[in-house]
């Protein structure tokens, strides 16, 4: 077995424990007509609706209609463009649209999903399934800012490289729904969340905007975040008259009943169990990092600079978290095909360093570039300039995955149907070698 196809075992070891439908099935538990989430008994009287929104959204829909059954009424869901694939639970309707910039579809499913929650009673019980990628999939803008002010607040902040905290500290009091306004929508109902997190430290007011949490994002911190990034004179007009001119909170809904609100999966799921499955093959294995964050380019040389200190006992270093991107060149790339392409140039500084590296992306997409990230060594570098391409070059213009074309080790596995970050891999390939003439077992 190669050492890319090891990697990409490990990375689908790590989709299975992330499921989304097997994580709600863990998670949710019917008994008659009361819901069980752990230890929290929900009774259901009235309706029971199901609200999903996020790239996740169809499978945590399917593990709930197993776990409900006849109990729930009606389900909707808003997910990404190509995340709906097969028959969705019967009864549920599936919307698309756009992530991460929100598009004008994203806002009519949210209104749809609204005009379903409007008029529930103290009866009616909303099982809203959240996952990454809600933020720009539920949408409906606070006037008079537009959808097209909040896609061009959210084109700078990620141009910018503002992490997914400071992005949501922005659309947050822009957003009607946002901040446990989707919460406030669904009253007097009682709403239980269930959470497949891609944010780091799992803070429910920050994955997908927090739609049914309250929230301490305010209209003046989101003018700090944006002069923060040297952005306040480059934002729409309508945005900065929602900022500056917030509205009285309403906190209808809020009526003192405990929201439940349980996460069914995350990053270190996803990280523990492809370390099982590495130590299942025999192999010595240690996890390096847990929630990194940083610029992508720097995580790349500090995981080479981590495989270099490593014990020389360890075969294999597994880490889990999300970088940014501050993108200033014009190229097709994304976090992890930029913290490879920063790591293989490294590798190849380093010379007789035998190891090899991946960064992958949970969710198969990896920004713009339509794949999950890729897999480098210390002759991917060489390999890039035979096939005529500066890799370096690359590096600046934020063209990382045009390297990997070049070279090989793209991993492509498209839509994986859930979402909790990033997977970083380093398999230690014998003793090193001389890597600089990119000899060795360690091309992928």
């Amino acid at each position: 077995m190669t050492t890319q196809s090891q990697i990409e075992r490990w990375y689908r070891a790590a989709l299975a424990a992330a499921n989304p439908a097997t994580a709600v099935e863990r998670a949710l538990r019917r008994n008659g007509r009361d819901l069980l989430l752990g230890e929290t008994r929900v009774p259901v009287r009235g309706r029971l609706d199901v609200a999903g929104v996020g790239k996740a959204a169809p499978g945590m829909a399917g593990g709930a209609a197993r776990a409900c059954g006849d109990l729930i009424t009606a389900g909707f869901l808003i997910t990404k463009d190509g995340h709906a694939d097969g028959a969705p639970p019967a009864g549920f309707v599936v919307r698309e649209a756009a992530h991460p910039i929100p598009d004008e579809r994203g806002v009519a499913a949210t209104r749809e999903l609204l005009a379903l929650l409007d008029g529930l009673n103290a009866d009616d019980v909303v099982l809203a399934l959240i996952s990454g990628g809600g933020s720009a999939l539920l949408e409906a803008p606070r006037l008079p800012a537009t959808l097209t002010d909040l896609a061009a607040v959210t084109d700078l902040l990620l141009r910018a490289g503002a992490p997914i905290g400071d992005l949501n500290a922005v659309r947050g009091p822009l957003s009607l729904v946002k901040g446990g306004g989707l919460r406030r929508a669904a009253a007097p109902a009682r709403v239980l969340t269930l959470i497949l997190s891609d944010v780091l430290g799992n803070d429910p007011a920050v994955i997908a905007s927090g739609p049914t949490v309250p929230s301490a994002a305010t209209a003046t911190g989101a003018l700090r975040v944006l002069d923060r990034y040297g952005l306040l004179d480059r934002v729409p007009a309508p945005v900065r008259h929602c900022l500056e001119r917030p509205p009285n909170p309403d906190r209808a809904g809020e009526d003192g009943r405990p929201d439940p609100v349980l996460v069914v999966a995350d990053n270190a799921t996803a990280v523990a169990a492809a370390r099982a499955a590495a130590e299942a093959g025999g192999r010595r294995v240690a996890v390096a990092w847990t929630a990194a964050t940083g610029e992508a380019a720097d995580l790349g040389r500090a995981w080479v600079a981590a495989c270099a200190a490593a014990p020389p006992g360890t075969d294999i270093l597994l880490g889990g978290g999300e970088a940014t991107v501050t993108v200033t060149g014009a190229g097709v790339g994304g976090r992890n095909t930029e913290f490879a392409l920063a790591a293989a140039l490294a590798l190849e500084d380093h010379g007789v360093l035998g190891w090899t590296i991946a960064s992958l992306a949970t969710d198969g997409q990896d920004g713009p570039t339509g794949v999950a990230g890729a897999i480098a060594d210390a002759g991917t570098a060489r390999r890039t300039r035979a096939a005529g391409v500066d890799p370096l070059a690359c590096l600046r213009e934020n063209d990382s995955l045009r390297v990997f074309q070049a070279a090989g080790g793209v991993v492509a596995p498209g839509p994986t149907g859930t979402n909790v970050n990033d997977l970083y891999v380093a398999v230690r390939v014998g003793d090193g070698g001389n890597r600089r003439s990119g000899t060795g077992d360690g091309t992928p």
